[in-house]
């Protein structure tokens, strides 16, 4: 069920008013419902896991908090954390240590044991997100929720259940919990932030996609400039994708008077690599951080440990995004970049300007988004090959008509995006005296929504991870 679909919206009409009518445990039960019936209209057999991980942190949480003995403590918190990784692992990963295990010892694949593993939608968000509750609740960080369903509303919360934010107990658990409250300026910026997601992922995304697919797809019969088109397309493709998908989730939830962590920050205006972490995926990068890079150790044992954490992290973040060894080397090459820019600072005093580095970050992210999109590591390197070579030529007919989509959709993100910047803010205006300019505005982005959104709308990049 996506959020632009039909059924979404007639289901929310229904939802909503009974979300506000209602108090107390009863609000939170239907809740609780809601969510699971959102989740369970993708493949009801995967309802079961996000259950099993719900039952066992809710358990592990009270165990943690109620014992005193610190080795039953951690007995107890190793157990959550082994069924979490461990159901994550199988149906994420089985397939890719199987096929990295038979390539490695040149087994027959006709001696390989066979099985299909589906990937349940949204696994990696929900786990993160019930892992950072136990893990917060055994550092007594957190107090232990004990109502059951309070729990399952906040883990499957559905706004956000599928592709994130990964919001933690301190952000969202208590904003379960308190009463909501029916508000006109909520409104407002929900229907603002859903229709600027609907419009990158339908306007932007979903029309940039074809030309990178075939980019993509056969790298080898593409030109210099149509390899350069498609990188460019697919960064802004996976951008508008997940960071559409992250607004709507934003504004759905604000609707109900519940504010969700920002993902992303105009990630592709950081002057460093290592700034871009911290305005892409922002909820991920935090986990990462709290969760792995500082109990590694951090940067507080000398600079050949810090550099070990930081590149154990990336290696980490690439294994979550995809079960493929060009998403492991992908966040490694992004760790060792971000060395790199630790030890120019420390040897070179002097900075280019801001803008010379923002132009090359750019360029370093897009490169590295072709390792991220292709399907292996061979057409990887077609594609390098290729785009730094004449090929088959450098120019082509077809090139013209991908490089005005490519600026045509791009132009108005890209000014968005320099006015924020400028601005300072990604906060809406709420001054009301203006509010005939706003509604005009939404009007007007919707519009554009229905006339240039994609008509064959495609689920949302981050889904498969």
């Amino acid at each position: 069920m996506l959020f632009f679909d039909n059924i979404f919206m007639i289901s929310f009409v229904i939802f909503y008013p009974f979300y506000f009518l209602t108090h107390g445990r009863t609000r939170i039960f239907i809740l609780a419902i809601a969510s699971l019936f959102f989740y369970a209209w993708w493949d009801y057999r995967f309802l079961s896991l996000l259950l099993i991980s719900v039952m066992v942190d809710y358990t592990v949480a009270i165990k943690v908090e109620d014992e005193v003995y610190q080795p039953t403590r951690k007995f107890w918190i190793t157990l959550s954390i082994i069924i979490n990784l461990g159901m994550l692992g199988f149906f994420k990963y089985y397939n890719f240590f199987t096929d990295s295990f038979v390539a490695a010892f040149g087994i027959p694949e006709s001696d390989r044991f066979m099985i299909d593993v589906l990937l349940p939608p949204g696994i990696s968000f929900y786990t993160f997100q019930t892992m950072s509750y136990t893990l917060d609740v055994y550092r007594r960080q957190y107090k232990a929720e004990r109502d059951f369903t309070t729990f399952v509303a906040y883990v499957a919360f559905f706004p956000q259940l599928v592709a994130g934010p990964i919001e933690r107990p301190g952000e969202l658990l208590h904003q379960i919990i308190r009463e909501p409250r029916f508000k006109w300026p909520n409104i407002y910026i929900g229907l603002r932030l859903f229709i600027l997601g609907c419009f990158k992922k339908l306007v932007i995304a979903d029309n940039l996609s074809p030309i990178s697919d075939a980019a993509f797809s056969n790298p080898s019969a593409q030109t210099t400039t149509g390899l350069l088109i498609g990188a460019y397309c697919f960064a802004l493709q996976i951008y508008c994708d997940f960071s559409g998908y992250s607004d709507m989730a934003r504004g759905v939830a604000r609707t109900m008077d519940v504010q969700t962590g920002l993902n992303f920050n105009l990630p592709y205006l950081s002057a460093t690599l290592n700034e871009f972490w911290r305005r892409w995926h922002m909820t991920l990068s935090y986990w990462l951080r709290d969760y792995v890079y500082i109990p590694l150790g951090g940067s507080r044992f000398g600079f050949a440990k810090h550099i070990r954490n930081l590149l154990i992290t990336f290696a980490l973040s690439g294994l979550w995004h995809g079960a493929a060894w060009t998403f492991v080397i992908w966040g490694i090459v992004h760790g060792l970049w971000i060395t790199g820019e630790i030890l120019i600072a420390r040897a070179i005093s002097w900075s280019p300007p801001r803008y010379v580095k923002i132009f090359i970050t750019f360029h370093v992210v897009v490169l590295l988004w072709v390792l991220f999109r292709a399907p292996d590591f061979g057409t990887a390197l077609i594609y390098y090959k290729s785009m730094f070579t004449a090929n088959a030529g450098i120019y082509s007919a077809a090139d013209n008509f991908n490089l005005a989509m490519l600026a045509g959709y791009s132009s108005p993100l890209v000014l968005f995006s320099i006015w924020q910047y400028a601005s300072g803010t990604l906060a809406p205006d709420l001054r009301w005296q203006s509010r005939q300019i706003h509604a005009l505005m939404l009007g007007a982005a919707a519009f554009v929504v229905v006339l240039l959104g994609s008509e064959s709308a495609k689920q949302f990049i981050y889904f498969q991870f």
